[in-house]
């Protein structure tokens, strides 16, 4: 069966199982380039088209303000729908999509914890929730063996939004924002209270083992951190409302979804832009890891290759670099990305080398977590010394760990300053096509892609 699940409200997503294996995840907003809008890409549907393939189901999930309508007339006006197809919508359980999206990428736990900011309204259309109640609007749910054993409104991810917006005068997508305040904490005393309340209230509600963590609020990474010591802790990487689409897919199947990694989850890139006309004006040339050590030295990379990571954050597939070691890599960084003076940016560091430089013992691969530096390190760690860490093996990413093991043999530092490719405001880099609007639109020159083996010069 070939089946589409589409998450249509904010931070929309969609899964798409070809032949009833998993093909593809992806953030809608990447493909109509508006932050956290679920309207359909024509873009992305005509790119589905080019996959001959229709449809035997579509499960439609939604909150409020959806556009789930407007999707089914432009999958019909595509042809992408067998004459029989099954067309489901569903907007009941939130939070239950998301346990089962945390399942889907790291796994089922005695406990699925799930810590929204505006959370989920339950027992709609008269009907009662599991826990008994008509209409309530949840943000904290525990389940156990896919039942709901504990929910409640204590507003933990609704006050931390609340906050973010009164902070930085937002009237609107505060809960996009958040990480922000949660920089600001390192220097501003009154905020560092309030995270700290944050993380209290968090720990309050969290078992002592044996936890799957997703939702919202765990993004934040500082509350995270107060886990790392919890046996058999771990937190979904597409905790946000982007990875409800999955989840979706995951329940539709019955558990019978396989991902091949992750986080690296969209569509596979095509190549074939480098020959359009479009990079006329560019120089491509053949490259090797050693040639893109060289630049990064001096100058930020793009890392453009594979399937996007899906999430907040560039994991090595959409991700800006520079030598993480030169002493003004955060002003000529900044240069492209326009990051606010008091966030800090972030290491990817080989695995086998992470305990020499942080205070870490198991492996991170998703940036959810912060970590003690053990030197100086202050192009890729906050005011207090910590750093929210990218380790790196060859299993999690090749490419990217050739590239920062070349540049541990020829310079001694096994990790670089990485950041998402994407401009401030904008959607992450998906295709060829977004990759040259930010070689036009800022002082980005070089683009690595190591698949095909060749450096982009702007």
């Amino acid at each position: 069966m070939n089946i589409l699940a589409i998450h249509t409200s904010h931070d929309g997503s969609m899964t798409l199982v070809k032949e009833n294996k998993f093909f593809a995840h992806a953030q809608i907003d990447r493909f109509n380039n508006i932050v956290a809008n679920a309207v359909p890409p024509l873009k992305l549907l005509i790119y589905i088209k080019s996959l001959n393939i229709q449809f035997d189901a579509v499960i439609f999930s939604f909150i409020t303000h959806s556009c789930h309508w407007y999707w089914e007339e432009q999958l019909i006006k595509f042809n992408l729908l067998k004459p029989n197809c099954l067309l489901k919508y569903t907007d009941i359980d939130h939070h239950y999509y998301h346990t089962c999206c945390a399942k889907a990428t790291v796994g089922n736990n005695k406990n699925m914890v799930v810590i929204d900011g505006h959370g989920s309204i339950v027992g709609k259309s008269g009907s009662v929730s599991p826990m008994g109640e008509k209409n309530f609007h949840e943000q904290e749910s525990i389940f156990q063996d896919d039942q709901k054993i504990y929910h409640s409104r204590k507003n933990i991810g609704y006050n931390y939004e609340f906050r973010t917006a009164k902070e930085f005068n937002l009237k609107h997508g505060a809960f996009r924002s958040c990480g922000k305040l949660m920089a600001l904490a390192a220097y501003r005393k009154d905020i560092g209270l309030f995270q700290k309340e944050t993380e209290a209230k968090i720990k309050r509600m969290m078992p002592a083992e044996d936890v799957t963590y997703t939702g919202g609020v765990a993004q934040n990474v500082l509350a995270n951190s107060q886990f790392l010591d919890y046996k058999n802790f771990k937190i979904d990487p597409l905790c946000t409302d982007q990875g409800i689409s999955l989840g979706v897919m995951y329940d539709y199947m019955k558990g019978d979804l396989t991902l091949p990694s992750s986080v690296y989850l969209g569509f596979p890139p095509s190549y074939e832009f480098l020959h359009y006309p479009t990079f006329k004006d560019y120089d491509i040339v053949d490259t090797t890891p050693e040639e893109i050590c060289k630049i990064l030295r001096k100058n930020p990379v793009a890392l453009f290759q594979g399937r996007s990571e899906q999430g907040q954050r560039g994991l090595g597939n959409r991700s800006l670099l520079m030598d993480g070691t030169h002493p003004h890599a955060i002003k000529i960084v900044n240069t492209i990305k326009n990051r606010e003076w008091f966030r800090p940016f972030s290491p990817a560091v080989m695995e086998e080398y992470a305990g020499e430089y942080f205070d870490i013992k198991n492996p991170s691969p998703y940036m959810l977590y912060v970590f003690k530096t053990k030197k100086d390190l202050p192009n890729v760690s906050a005011i207090d010394k910590t750093a929210r860490i990218q380790t790196v093996n060859k299993k999690n990413n090749l490419h990217f760990y050739n590239l920062l093991s070349t540049f541990n043999k020829k310079y001694k530092i096994p990790f670089l300053l990485n950041t998402s490719l994407n401009l401030a405001g904008h959607t992450l880099v998906e295709d060829l096509d977004d990759l040259k609007y930010m070689l036009d639109n800022t002082p980005l020159r070089y683009a690595y892609l190591p698949e095909v083996g060749k450096l982009i010069i702007n």
